[in-house]
């Protein structure tokens, strides 16, 4: 998707793709979005770094401050008493993975 159609806000400002993503992990945990929205989200996110020449580590970085910026923290990663994992700690851990498998080209 090129900036020229992107979607814009209701004030006429275009949205980023990092806003984007925090927009599908919030309407996600709230019950009201897609686990399809969420990746072809994070998809872009890693897609504009990648053509903004970020470095793996600079994009990594990035896309965990926009998990930040959405409400979910690096702790959810895991289950300190090795149950099962809930919602936030999935969406945290599959953003992170199809994250790095786009930053790398994977289609799997």
């Amino acid at each position: 998707m090129s900036a020229s159609e992107r979607p814009e806000s209701y004030d006429g400002k275009r949205v980023s793709a990092a806003d984007r993503m925090q927009s599908a992990i919030r309407a996600l945990l709230e019950g009201n979005g897609t686990t399809e929205d969420l990746h072809a989200a994070a998809r872009e996110l890693v897609s504009e770094l990648r053509a903004d020449n970020a470095p793996p580590e600079q994009a990594l970085v990035r896309i965990k401050e926009t998990l930040a910026g959405a409400g979910l923290r690096p702790s959810y990663a895991s289950s300190g008493d090795g149950g099962p994992l809930g919602l936030e700690a999935t969406v945290y851990q599959d953003v992170i993975a199809l994250s790095i498998r786009q930053y790398y080209g994977a289609t799997s």
